[in-house]
């Protein structure tokens, strides 16, 4: 199953989730209660300490999230 690699995907997905789901008013526990993941993949996630995501895991964060997989990974994700 393909994998993110890229050494600064850690820190840009957890920047980016984190704020997003900020800007969606969204609990890191209400997000992972609508993923049905548990709770600590989501802190891991957004602590910059997954390293393991794979790409369907990455899509249904972003569907959860109402923005595209890319926006995850985005340098400068000022939307």
């Amino acid at each position: 199953m393909p994998r993110l690699k890229h050494p600064e995907a850690p820190r840009l997905l957890a920047r980016n989730v984190w704020r997003y789901r900020e800007q969606r008013r969204i609990t890191v526990s209400a997000l992972a209660e609508k993923l049905d993941w548990p709770l600590v993949e989501l802190y891991k996630i957004e602590g910059g300490d997954k390293f393991d995501l794979s790409l369907d895991e990455l899509e249904r964060l972003s569907l959860a999230l109402h923005v595209e997989p890319a926006d995850l990974l985005r340098r400068n994700s000022d939307h």
